[in-house]
């Protein structure tokens, strides 16, 4: 019952639920006509519900999380006491923003399953969502005490950037530390290096950065983040060379505007 865990993304002074191919609960007639519905399954077939999920989990991954949750809704209905379609149905329901619905459907889950630690660390994503840091605080380190839990990088990431919301920054650097591994989320370098430059940490921050830049070179947010820690540091030149592949990289982005400024285009 270990599934991808829900990872939160937390800006300084700003708390933020995201999820990488999330999407905009739909709005209007037409819109809900676009979402098609599951095709006819024998309610008696063993492996309904396990197809359905599988049908509802691609098409969430293609960021169509209307028409997955329609699959998890056949299937919860074949399998009610099935903890794993109820973790399901909380995943896509916070990436349409319905956060007291996806509270309703890991509460399920873990009325079902106690221990089901994917659950209880998406929870306290929900919490989060709903601005209940203390909850959520609680969920993530629950969450932590299950040490084969696949996503304990992304637990304490998460942890990290309740602390940043806090500020509590000598926690949430240690968080992060924990968090910031080779199968860590990028986010977790690129929060750490911004949690890092916070406490004054020059050189920690320029290599939590690059750790990141690394992970996920085409990111032109952090290629900025990391040309204004060198700018800080007076090396302008390896700035400017960053600039320039930013240019590069997202010629029509927000940073891309920014670094023309800055190399006086």
């Amino acid at each position: 019952m270990r599934r991808r865990a829900v990872v939160l993304a937390i800006l300084p002074a700003l708390l933020l639920l995201a999820c990488a191919s999330s999407t905009a609960p739909q709005q209007g007639a037409a819109a809900q006509e676009a979402v098609s519905s599951p095709a006819p399954v024998d309610p008696n077939d063993p492996l309904a519900p396990t197809m359905l999920m599988r049908e509802g989990q691609a098409l969430v991954a293609e960021g169509k999380v209307d028409e997955g949750l329609a699959r998890y809704r056949v299937a919860v209905k074949l399998q009610p006491a099935n903890p794993t379609i109820h973790n399901l149905i909380g995943q896509a329901e916070l990436r349409r923003r319905e956060n007291v619905k996806a509270l309703d459907a890991f509460n399920q889950a873990l009325t079902l399953a106690p221990t089901y630690t994917d659950a209880r660390n998406n929870r306290g994503a929900t919490y989060v969502a709903l601005g209940q840091l203390s909850l959520a605080e609680a969920d993530f380190l629950s969450a932590l005490t299950d040490n084969l839990y696949a996503n304990r990088a992304g637990v304490y990431y998460n942890l990290g950037a309740i602390y940043v919301a806090r500020g509590n920054l000598a926690a949430a650097e240690e968080n992060l530390r924990r968090a910031a591994t080779p199968a860590g989320p990028a986010e977790a370098f690129v929060l750490l290096g911004q949690v890092q430059q916070r406490l004054e940490k020059p050189e920690l921050a320029e290599s939590a950065f690059r750790a990141a830049i690394d992970k996920a070179p085409e990111r032109v947010d952090v290629l900025m983040l990391l040309a204004a820690q060198l700018e800080t540091q007076g090396r302008k030149d390896e700035a400017r060379t960053l600039y320039h592949r930013v240019l590069e990289l997202g010629p029509g982005t927000p940073e891309a505007a920014q670094a023309r400024v800055l190399l006086g285009k």
